[in-house]
């Protein structure tokens, strides 16, 4: 469609009623006028020739447009996105190490731990010279059976049995100025049963360390109830505790339905087994000290002023310096007719070698201290 020029009234007139060819011929004239007026008009501005200019405003081409919002928005977007501070970068890392720690453990507690000693080509046959029936003799440093006799056979483990107890009770003793408060119905069932006993009276009030010592020294079936009462109520959920610990140990044939070691054929162990005990007991240091102990004195209570005087089964009948080339350092007895003599202990070389020795079914006291005397000699070197 044509727009409609307006080429003045003149013309307009002029060409009224006349040939067309002439109209248009005047129009294209007008035209080539008006483009030239226009060019003359760029040259005066110096505008570039992309560029046109209506009423002083410049108008682009579209596609300047486009290129000048995108970059636009390019850069809002850049000034928007938050960065992080060095302080978060830090949090940042510190979870993430959190996160792999956390794995870490997770992973090393998935893990199940060999607290058992290995056998190698080296352990020995022991000779008819030593006449316990079930022993086990180890290095603790290399990690291996030095020595060996039916160490996996189940055996009852009589006054044994109180390193365990003890072992139990350091998990669960929160405040060792605790007291634990004696009565007849705790008392009286041990004298009645012969039982060995520490001696504490009825209403003496006693502290767990005290509690801890009765129950090593002078093998106190006493000493041990009172533990098992004070922690966990009664003798028998503690013996829970104490089958618990040698789950977690990894036990292979060890079941325990009480604190003292008193007979029950239910209860029992294996010098294996018992040698995985007496190595935690070692490594922890209120129970490897009260092993270690010869004499201690408990505090001064009402029925006892200058406390009671415990002495150490284990030492009454040895120093403990009479192996050769090694001394017993700690260790308990223990005897009832089924288990007949027992006795588990730990000892070091004169290098510096650590050893544990356990030898139960013992054939009588004398034979049961010189076999570990003699296995000392023997293998602790």
């Amino acid at each position: 469609m044509l727009r409609k020029m307006n080429l003045g009234g003149k013309m307009s007139e002029q060409f009224n009623n006349k040939d067309y060819g002439e109209y248009f011929s005047a129009i294209e004239k007008s035209l080539d006028k008006n483009s030239q007026a226009v060019k003359k008009q760029d040259k005066s501005t110096h505008q570039s020739p992309r560029h046109r200019i209506f009423g002083g405003v410049i108008k682009l081409r579209p596609w300047v447009f486009a290129v000048a919002i995108l970059m636009v928005a390019v850069i809002l977007l850049i000034v928007a996105i938050p960065k992080k501070s060095d302080a978060e970068n830090n949090i940042s890392s510190a979870i993430e190490s959190a996160d792999d720690s956390v794995s870490g453990v997770k992973e090393s507690k998935e893990e199940k731990i060999n607290y058992f000693a290995e056998y190698t080509d080296s352990t020995s046959t022991i000779s008819d010279k030593i006449v316990s029936q079930n022993i086990i003799v180890i290095n603790c440093d290399s990690n291996t059976v030095v020595a060996a006799r039916n160490a996996t056979e189940r055996c009852y483990p009589a006054s044994t049995t109180k390193i365990m107890t003890i072992l139990t009770a350091v998990d669960y003793i929160t405040d060792y100025n605790k007291t634990f408060t004696f009565s007849y119905e705790v008392t009286d069932p041990f004298h009645e049963e012969g039982a060995t006993i520490a001696g504490y009276a009825n209403n003496e009030a006693v502290n767990m360390t005290d509690l801890i010592y009765g129950a090593i020294l002078p093998s106190g079936a006493d000493a041990t109830a009172g533990l098992a009462i004070s922690i966990a109520g009664s003798e028998e959920e503690f013996a829970k505790l104490m089958n618990k610990k040698a789950e977690e140990l990894g036990l292979k044939n060890t079941h325990f339905t009480n604190a003292s070691g008193l007979f029950d054929k239910n209860h029992y162990t294996t010098p294996e087994d018992m040698a995985v005990i007496v190595r935690e007991a070692m490594k922890n240091e209120l129970c490897r000290k009260v092993l270690s102990t010869y004499q201690y004195t408990t505090a001064a209570t009402l029925q006892h002023p200058e406390g009671i005087q415990l002495t150490s089964t284990l030492f009454s009948y040895m120093y403990g310096t009479e192996p050769e080339g090694s001394d017993i350092l700690g260790g308990k007895t223990g005897f009832v007719s089924e288990s007949g003599y027992c006795i588990a202990s730990f000892g070091k070389s004169d290098e510096g070698t650590e050893y544990i020795c356990v030898t139960l079914k013992g054939a009588g006291l004398w034979p049961t201290v010189y076999d570990q005397i003699n296995l000392y000699t023997q293998y602790a070197k």
